[in-house]
């Protein structure tokens, strides 16, 4: 099946997405809280919150082109080092995928590690000082333990991307060998930050 089945061209620069399409859905919601986070006055109390809601609305995308492109969950499949060769040659003679495995993983890898960053920056406007991740999402439970009536706010999804992006950043085989954090996780990291 074609991953862009779903979708119509619209202009050059646009394509449009069904909105309805339960695929997307969570990235849909979290656009639409993002863009009612940005109106004026919200924006505007903290000179801080834009920019970190625009990185974050690059999460949004990415994980969006990451299932337009295919991106599976594949957590005991470790990397193919004669992909990656085959697809440096290609990039070499300026032959660039747009489509495929990679690519989707590409996406993926790049909503982890903003999600991961932003998430940092939100909780430390949140919590109102800088500290590791564990401890401001620590912090902002004690704050924050009731953000909804009937919810706790949790930040169980952020905590595991965070800890994929450190063993991509600091781990010598970064996520060589598996990936543990699946599709969902990211959405319900992306869920958590946006509400």
């Amino acid at each position: 099946m074609d991953p862009l089945a779903n979708e119509t061209q619209s202009s050059r620069d646009v394509v449009q997405i069904n909105i309805h399409d339960p695929t997307y859905a969570p990235l849909f919601q979290a656009a639409s809280r993002l863009a009612n986070l940005l109106k004026p006055p919200t924006a505007k109390s903290n000179s801080e919150l834009p920019a970190s809601l625009d990185d974050f609305l690059g999460s949004v995308y990415a994980l969006i082109f990451a299932k337009q492109r295919g991106f599976k969950n594949r957590p005991d499949r470790s990397t193919s080092i004669a992909a990656i060769e085959k697809l440096a040659r290609q990039a070499a003679a300026g032959e660039l995928r747009t489509d495929g495995k990679w690519i989707a993983g590409f996406h993926f890898n790049s909503a982890l590690f903003r999600i991961a960053a932003v998430s940092h920056r939100i909780l430390q406007i949140v919590v109102g000082r800088d500290d590791c991740v564990p401890t401001l999402c620590d912090e902002a439970e004690k704050l924050y333990p009731k953000w909804k009536p009937g919810h706790h706010w949790s930040n169980g999804n952020v905590r595991k991307v965070y800890r994929e992006v450190n063993k991509l950043k600091h781990k010598r085989k970064g996520l060589l060998e598996r990936r543990n954090v699946a599709y969902e996780d990211a959405l319900a990291a992306v869920a958590s930050c946006s509400t």
